[in-house]
């Protein structure tokens, strides 16, 4: 039980950090420090397409998958419902007005691939994290996508982030649930691709 706590609240606090300070350098710090928390309990995943990426690259058994993801979404519909609370307002992800669906998509599943073909070649397999700095890349490269992708889709690359802000929107009223979508399957399409490419590159 104890490590499911850890992918609840791991996502928890990466999703608080967004709605609140909107840092990606936060957000990177916080991945970066629950990684060292959680990687020998779950993988230190805190994001359903990295849950479902390991599994794709047989690093985790399917036994692992359902509780990880359910704790992950728990997780960030708890911190959207907090953030909401404390500010007295949802936070919005949703794409610049400018972005085309096609750049949409585009963007989102780049950069999904990259940042879990990254965390999958550090944390997989084991032995990688004698290295002790694996934590930081991976919050390092978690943050340097968000810099990148933010202005153009919003901030996205994790479906649970985002189907807990949007799901508190769409209780407020608001209509983000139109990119629900794209944040969806595209990050979940992505950690799939980068399955295929580290299971190549471990052989």
């Amino acid at each position: 039980m104890l490590k499911y706590f850890i992918e609840f609240f791991g996502t928890f606090l990466l999703v608080v950090a967004l709605g609140i300070s909107g840092d990606p350098i936060a957000i990177g710090l916080i991945l970066a420090a629950f990684i060292y928390i959680g990687a020998d309990l779950t993988g230190g995943h805190f994001n359903p397409a990295v849950t479902l990426a390991a599994w794709a690259a047989d690093e985790i058994p399917s036994s692992k998958i359902s509780a990880n993801i359910f704790s992950q979404v728990v997780g960030a519909l708890a911190a959207s419902a907090f953030v909401w609370w404390i500010s007295g307002t949802t936070f919005v992800t949703q794409p610049d007005p400018s972005t085309t669906l096609s750049g949409f998509i585009a963007v989102e599943f780049i950069f999904s691939f990259f940042f879990i073909l990254v965390f999958l070649y550090f944390i997989y397999p084991n032995r990688r994290r004698r290295n002790p700095i694996y934590g930081i890349i991976a919050g390092g490269v978690l943050a340097a996508c968000y810099y990148i992708t933010e202005p153009y889709t919003g901030v996205g690359l994790n479906p649970a982030l985002n189907l807990g802000y949007i799901t508190a929107d769409t209780i407020n009223h608001g209509y983000s649930y139109y990119h629900l979508p794209v944040y969806l399957l595209t990050p979940l399409l992505g950690g799939l691709s980068a399955a295929f490419v580290h299971r190549k590159l471990s052989t």
